[in-house]
């Protein structure tokens, strides 16, 4: 069997959702959903290719006597989701996501953090390329400065479990775009798709977010409220702008993009949403990115589970029609 390129497995991410998973602890709660079959189920449906599932493993690691050990009844469970993803066609990015304690003192938890990578990447490396592995999304803060040289060991103890998966890893600041030229990957691995988070213009996005506090460098998200997002040149603009950045750094890296989040705000005007979704998404899939939409719920929900049904202007805006 031919092992795909990695230009090729990124086309497996072309229309990913991203789902928060809800695995029973405090640091889940609020954004995450209890993931099993019926969700995936939905997402196969609505026409999406793939789920970004955005896991904490930080909040799932104990340690003992200087060893650190993800908790075997999370790995089980996230053995059984990759099951069933498989059975519905859908590829899964298993993400590592928000790592307060790291993120405020990387030094401190860095072994940490290398551990679980290793664990993991050991678990699930004879899976099948339609499963990716996302080390650590959204370094932040004290991290941002350490990012390169930290994203090389967080590599090097991934691969010494598993040489050829395909790797997504991202610049700092949240992967923000605007860090990208920043970014040092080692030329040697070929195998990494290189994600970015788009929310600009944030004011729109994250418009009555208060979880963001009120000393963001745009001011209280509260003050937000009731900014829209017309689709205007100018507005079309800045983002055309930067999309096409983007190309050119992968261009010129040879690297695959993965848009891995990008959405707003409920806070935001439904029209002003829709508007915003499919300029992205249109843009995306005509450089040739993939990309994952923030998210199945119940934060900035493309799904609502009170109703039992997707959103659908902003499903629509996803080029995945009508769905009920």
């Amino acid at each position: 069997m031919n092992t795909p390129s990695i230009h090729e497995t990124n086309r497996l991410l072309a229309r990913t959702i991203n789902i928060g998973a809800d695995f029973g602890a405090e640091l889940e709660r609020g954004w995450t959903v209890p993931v099993g079959p019926d969700h995936l189920d939905l997402c196969r449906k609505a026409g999406f290719s793939a789920i970004r599932l955005a896991t904490c493993w930080a909040a799932h690691t104990t340690e003992s006597r200087g060893r650190f050990v993800v908790e075997p009844a999370i790995l089980d469970r996230v053995d059984l989701l990759l099951d069933q993803a498989a059975e519905r066609g859908l590829s899964v990015v298993l993400n590592n996501l928000q790592d307060p304690a790291l993120y405020a003192d990387p030094p401190l938890h860095l072994d940490r953090l290398l551990a679980t990578t290793h664990q993991i990447a050991g678990r699930f490396s004879g899976r099948p390329a339609q499963v990716m592995l996302e080390p650590l999304a959204e370094p932040r803060g004290p991290l941002d400065p350490l990012w390169n040289d930290y994203l090389r060991q967080v590599l090097a103890a991934l691969r010494e479990a598993d040489p050829v998966r395909a790797v997504i890893i991202g610049p700092a600041s949240y992967n923000n775009m605007r860090r990208l030229p920043d970014l040092d990957l080692p030329e040697e691995d070929r195998n990494l798709i290189v994600t970015v988070h788009q929310y600009w213009p944030t004011t729109f996005t994250m418009q009555g977010e208060t979880w963001l506090g009120t000393d963001t460098p745009f001011g209280d998200p509260l003050s937000w409220l009731g900014t829209t997002w017309q689709g205007s040149d100018e507005e079309r603009s800045v983002l055309s702008d930067a999309f096409a950045g983007l190309s050119e750094w992968g261009r010129v890296h040879d690297r695959p993009i993965f848009v891995g989040e990008f959405g707003s705000s409920h806070n935001a005007d439904p029209g002003s949403r829709a508007r915003w979704a499919s300029f992205n998404r249109q843009l995306a899939e005509e450089l040739g990115f993939s990309w994952g939409y923030w998210s199945f719920g119940p934060t900035f929900a493309l799904y609502d589970e009170s109703a039992g049904r997707w959103n659908p202007a902003l499903l629509e805006a996803l080029g995945l029609g009508r769905q009920s």
